[in-house]
């Protein structure tokens, strides 16, 4: 049998640099490069650094 091919899109977790524990979850395509960006984090209720981590299979 052949191999199965992989997705274009992955979902990636975008957690907070505040070490809140908050996150997004968005997808993007496999050849992107790795996602950061400043976004609201309610916890500290300010705009804060997220850092992409990839998300599990699950």
């Amino acid at each position: 049998m052949a191999k199965k091919a992989k997705s274009r899109v992955i979902s990636v977790r975008l957690l907070s640099m505040a070490m809140t524990g908050f996150f997004y979850t968005f997808t993007r395509p496999r050849t992107s490069t790795p996602l950061s960006m400043l976004k609201y984090d309610p916890v500290v209720r300010r705009k804060v650094l997220f850092l992409e981590q990839k998300r599990g299979t699950k």
